[in-house]
């Protein structure tokens, strides 16, 4: 299974009608309509609601479906009284068209009454007065869906929230789940001896073994210690372990917001890097090689530390086994450079907004939708109900991608991981949903020997790098981007050119083309050329906004 099916969760539910706050019509119509729903939770007679909507490419219909016709949405005609009327789609492999033709709809002020928006997008309807106002709706929402959205914290309801009033429902996904954690092959550790990660101190001791010590056996000067990209996409863990963190916004002693990037602690973490590329412990092609193809090493036997979430036992990992089923990865939590405990980074943690039209009068659909998807994906635990909404049984149809609104739970992989320890303890799976089902077997067909599922026991099974989500989660070892908007005026103008920079510096200083106070020199040119500026609409966006 791809590994953002496991990060983009699979589950289901029972269907009952729920009793969510309203608004009322002046018409006699609109009066019929809300009484029937106060009574039964269901539109009587039914409403339609227009959107647009994106679908993965993979996605099948049983014949005689469509996407107006699915499972999904006879599940809401029939227990809701809402129909569903797609005005237009894309395939989620179509960004570009989609972003063209939803920013074009959005210029027009022709708009569905209700559709999935991005940041910036959301910002352009909010500005433009186009957007209902959700509050009401919001505070008489089923719990479990008010729940949700406040599960990882209360930024991401923060962030769709405009003096006071609740504007758009924010899509939460898995951003604190997905937190950065440490993989190291355990083999190796065993083979040389070296205890487990305590300290930044360790990291760098263990780092060092691996690539001096021919952990592989083959009597060649051919590993590496830790995992690098061009992008730095899998720095973010070793930086936070010196509490310096990448292209987020961060409170200084002064309650100012400030660029993470720039800060000292950036300029120590990228020293301890340099110094690590001169001993041959980082791959001194890294700068030229995207995640997919530094990956390469790691699967090959030849790198034995990477930095990144749970999931990286799904891929790369997994394929790494699959060539050689000795090799054993393991994840620990980030460790700290001093006594103070690493923070993990994280950025809002949304995939866009649900809009809905100014003047729809059935806002409050969407929140019933949402209840559904929550009941129906995260709760059930009746096969066939599963076999129905999220993988039709006997198909390739992964149902589940035919709802119409969604959001994710914060934890809801750390969650599962939890149940299916404690199934596989007890022997008692009634409390096990489809999904959750499906993993423990998976684990089992591990423990029985099966190395192709080992990805499945090192993420979920006991001591699995679900445990350190857990963990984090437990002590609250979060670092979150205190800028929770679309990009302002100047940051958008500018911001490309100063990550670019901040790219090609960062680069030259770990490749020791140029030393490391060249960082100083960084800092000035970002200011001088924008960051100053930024910073200025940051914190007096921030001051409007506590």
């Amino acid at each position: 299974m791809k590994r953002d099916r496991v990060i983009a969760f699979l589950l289901i539910v029972a269907m009952v009608g729920t009793l969510i706050g309203c608004s009322t019509s002046n018409s006699e119509d609109g009066k019929k309509v809300e009484e029937a729903r106060l009574t039964t939770g269901k539109y009587d007679p039914p409403i339609t609601l227009t959107t647009v909507q994106k679908k993965p490419p993979t996605l099948k219909y049983a014949d005689g479906d469509s996407i107006d016709n699915n499972p999904w949405t006879r599940a809401y005609e029939e227990e809701y009284g809402i129909k569903i009327k797609t005005l237009w789609s894309f395939s989620t492999t179509e960004e570009a068209q989609w972003q063209q033709k939803t920013n074009l709809m959005i210029a027009s002020g022709d708009l569905p009454d209700f559709f999935l928006a991005t940041p910036e997008q959301f910002k352009q309807l909010l500005d433009a007065d186009l957007l209902a106002d959700l509050t009401k709706e919001y505070n008489n929402a089923p719990k479990r869906v008010r729940d949700t959205l406040v599960e990882g914290g209360e930024l991401p309801i923060k962030s769709a929230t405009k003096n006071g009033k609740l504007m758009a429902i924010p899509f939460t996904t898995v951003v604190k789940e997905g937190s950065h954690m440490i993989w190291i092959r355990t083999d190796w550790l065993k083979k040389l001896n070296l205890p487990e990660p305590k300290t930044m101190s360790d990291v760098l001791a263990i780092s060092e073994a691996f690539t001096t010590k021919d952990p592989d056996g083959n009597g060649k000067n051919d590993t590496f210690g830790i995992t690098l990209d061009k992008d730095f996409r899998v720095m973010k863990g070793f930086l936070n372990g010196y509490h310096a963190y990448l292209d987020i916004w961060v409170k200084n002693s002064s309650n100012q917001l400030v660029f993470s990037s720039v800060q000292p602690e950036m300029k120590k973490a990228l020293g301890v890097l340099s110094e690590m590329f001169k001993k041959g412990q980082i791959d001194p092609e890294f700068g030229s090689k995207a995640y997919a193809k530094a990956s390469e090493s790691l699967v090959n036997g030849k790198i034995g530390i990477l930095f990144n979430s749970f999931g990286a036992a799904l891929s790369p990992l997994q394929s790494g086994i699959d060539i050689d089923p000795r090799m054993e990865w393991k994840a620990f939590p980030i460790v700290s450079v001093d006594s103070t405990p690493a923070k993990n980074q994280n950025a809002l943690g949304v995939n866009g907004y649900w809009v809905v039209k100014k003047g729809v009068k059935n806002a409050d659909a969407v929140f019933k939708m949402i209840d559904f998807w929550i009941k129906t994906f995260y709760e059930n635990k009746d096969m066939d109900t599963y076999y129905k909404y999220v993988n039709i049984k006997d198909t390739n149809i992964e149902a589940s991608y035919m709802n119409v609104a969604a959001i994710y739970k914060p934890f809801k992989n750390t969650d599962q991981h939890l149940k299916v320890i404690k199934a596989a303890k007890d022997g008692d799976v009634s409390a096990l949903t489809g999904d959750d089902k499906g993993v423990l077997e998976r684990v089992k067909q591990f423990q029985a020997g099966n190395r192709t599922m080992w990805a499945w026991q090192a993420i979920y099974g006991e001591g699995g790098s679900l445990s350190v989500s857990d963990y984090y989660r437990k002590k609250e070892l979060y670092e979150p981007d205190q800028f929770i908007s679309a990009p302002l005026p100047v940051m958008a103008q500018k911001g490309a050119a100063l990550a670019k920079l901040e790219n090609e510096v960062f680069t030259k200083i770990i490749l020791g083309q140029v030393g490391i106070d060249e960082f100083d020199k960084f800092v000035e040119e970002w200011k001088k050329t924008g960051g100053t500026e930024i910073t200025a609409e940051v914190n007096e966006w921030y001051k409007q906004n506590k």
